[in-house]
């Protein structure tokens, strides 16, 4: 996905000067000088580089029901798999078209199931019932399930040619825990591209109380906490005078809900766990550089002059984000913290906005990372399924169409086209698809530590200490349990 991203952001980029891009050539790197340039330009000009179709496969199953387990639709996301027919709209007809030259190419019939995931699977596998072919729970889901070896090891299958861009290569080196991977991501259901946490911005805003732009500071990695904070101060104020930043009228730097910590945390270069180098994790709490990341989250988010959180607004109740992004919406935050699929909230936006990573820590920072949530849908294979290279081929024929037609659809129409609304946000999606990463302590929740962090962030530093000795004890034992549940499973 990495390579097609690139490539089609850049094609959007630079389409004025399509021209002088024939003459850059990937060739032209080549040492080997080839004595008839014609006949090489030609050769250039006929080989496309996004041609994958050698990796499709060839069978025939014969009628075949490839059934798809899935969750009935997520309401903030595009997650379909599955569309019953035309529509006109680009993103589902590239699904619907995608799904209709497999099930040609292999002579099958692809269904969907909406249902209750966890239990269909626990179910299905228990009572030996090949019911599901593949299935998508979520994430964090995903990391149970293979501790109760209800799942295939996909790292078994031949079929998959998961070095390939169509397969998510962060996810294949986070996700593989214990030399074992139960849960993927690959481009059959772009769903995880949806889940990664972006920070939007109002650029109306930024220019009316002439401030640096946020995409210069990306480019010229100044792009930090602190200098989101300082903007953040910048614009809040109390526009109704009632001495507080609680209402629709008051302006905010940043509008989000406590799950932002998870973003920020990310971008800052840290993760709730590490791994020790010898197979299995320990907590971050205690390293001096998280402490001090965690600090600068903490100032952040119980900024109360200039963060609004869902406890701190007027008749909105802790677990109603509606507000969040309404404030932004209406012209009343700079930033509001979120995932992709929120654009989809912001088409109507009067103010102009744009698209943002979560800010570094320090500029000696070598990325900018983005966290993709734990509530993502994973791929996976439920190990009920009889012919696991059956359903392997015929997931690995899908995501090899998707990385072409429908993931075109999905950056060039779906987001670059009815969402982002200038060319720099094209170019900070690349870099947020570019450098996505999971934390483990976030998918699978050891001793508690998902919890246990926002706590701590929420009731100021010095709390850090106390939080990290009180959760230790349970943390290891917690790792220790699934590392062995994912050794002894089977698997197959």
């Amino acid at each position: 996905m990495k390579k097609l991203l690139a490539l089609s952001l850049a094609l959007l980029l630079l389409v004025s000067c399509a021209q002088n891009a024939q003459n850059a050539d990937p060739a032209a790197d080549n040492t080997a000088v080839p004595e008839d340039p014609a006949s090489s330009e030609t050769a250039a000009e006929e080989k496309d580089e996004d041609d994958f179709s050698e990796y499709l496969p060839s069978a025939d199953y014969e009628g075949y029901e490839f059934c798809i387990l899935k969750s009935p639709d997520i309401t903030w996301c595009l997650d379909e798999v599955w569309t019953e027919g035309v529509t006109g709209e680009a993103y589902t007809d590239a699904i619907y078209n995608r799904n209709s030259r497999i099930e040609d190419l292999l002579n099958i019939k692809i269904s969907q199931f909406d249902g209750g995931v966890d239990g269909a699977i626990k179910s299905s596998v228990t009572a030996g019932d090949d019911v599901y072919s593949i299935a998508y729970p979520s994430l964090s889901s995903a990391a149970s399930l293979g501790a109760q070896d209800l799942l295939v090891d996909l790292k078994q299958l031949s079929e998959f040619h998961i070095d390939m861009p169509w397969w998510d290569q962060a996810a294949m080196d986070y996700l593989t825990v214990a030399n074992r991977l139960f849960f993927a991501e690959n481009e059959i259901n772009i769903q995880y591209d949806e889940a990664t946490w972006v920070l939007f911005f109002n650029k109306d805003l930024v220019t009316r109380y002439a401030m640096e732009s946020p995409y210069e500071l990306v480019r010229e990695n100044e792009w930090t906490m602190d200098r989101m904070h300082g903007m953040m101060t910048t614009v809040a104020h109390d526009e109704d005078g009632n001495g507080e930043l609680n209402a629709p009228e008051d302006y905010f730097g940043f509008s989000t809900h406590w799950g932002s910590y998870v973003g920020m945390l990310s971008g800052a270069g840290e993760s709730l766990v590490l791994s020790d180098g010898e197979g299995s994790y320990v907590s971050n709490f205690g390293s001096e550089r998280m402490l001090l990341v965690s600090e600068k989250i903490g100032a952040i988010l119980n900024d109360k002059t200039a963060t609004v959180l869902p406890d701190r607004f007027k008749g909105a109740s802790v677990n109603n984000n509606e507000w969040a992004v309404n404030t932004f919406y209406n012209g009343h935050s700079l930033f509001y913290g979120e995932v992709i699929g929120k654009f989809a909230d912001l088409r109507e936006m009067e103010n102009d906005f744009g698209l943002l990573p979560f800010p570094k820590y320090e500029t000696v920072q070598e990325f900018y990372t983005c966290e993709v949530l734990n509530s993502a849908l994973a791929y996976v294979i439920p190990r009920s399924v009889q012919d696991k290279s059956r359903s392997a081929t015929i997931s690995e024929a899908l995501a090899v169409d998707s990385h072409g037609d429908f993931m075109n659809a999905y950056l060039d129409t779906t987001i670059t086209g009815k969402s982002i609304r200038d060319e720099d946000s094209r170019e900070m999606l690349q870099i947020i698809f570019e450098y996505r990463v999971y934390d483990l302590g976030d998918i699978f929740g050891w001793g508690g530590i998902t919890g246990a962090y926002q706590n701590a962030v929420d009731a100021g530093s010095e709390n850090f200490a106390s939080s990290a000795k009180k959760i230790e004890k349970i943390f290891n034992k917690s790792v220790e349990k699934s590392l062995t549940a994912y050794e002894e499973a089977d698997g197959t």
